[in-house]
């Protein structure tokens, strides 16, 4: 039997000789190959993936995490998209974050700063307008 080379992987029949299902074969084989020899693995569809569960966290936890951002209760509940009171809950353990608030806390664990860059915009304290205060009426006293 001789074997077909296509891109570096030999076949031992010509595509135009295989079955529709084995043409499919073939060409995922190929796209193994190649994702093997280069590393490029985006091309491959994976059907099977293990998802770790999201971090446990306590109110100790929570209460670090804030910390470690250095904001407010109020801001840190506004972070994480829950009411002051969920927030205080769950610094004060009455309440424990659900899977979905601990994989954004985890998400947040991972990179603290780069959370707080992508979502907080800081503006630069309002300057009095100098023109605005000029014109503003004086306060009369009257005797």
């Amino acid at each position: 039997m001789k074997a077909v080379a296509t891109k570096h992987l030999a076949m031992p029949t010509p595509p135009d000789k295989m079955s529709p299902a084995a043409r499919k074969i073939a060409a995922s084989l190929v796209e193994i190959h190649h994702a093997i020899r280069t590393g490029d693995h985006t091309a491959l569809t994976v059907r099977d993936v293990q998802v770790s569960a999201p971090g446990e966290y306590d109110a100790k936890a929570v209460r670090a995490l804030r910390k470690k951002l250095g904001v407010s209760q109020r801001v840190f509940a506004q972070l994480v998209g829950v009411s002051d009171e969920l927030a205080q809950g769950w610094e004060q353990g009455v309440r424990t974050p659900h899977p979905v608030a601990r994989r954004l806390l985890d998400r947040i664990a991972a990179d603290p700063e780069g959370y707080l860059r992508d979502l907080i915009h800081r503006h630069p304290a309002a300057q009095p307008d100098a023109t605005a205060k000029a014109r503003a009426p004086r306060e009369r006293r009257v005797g």
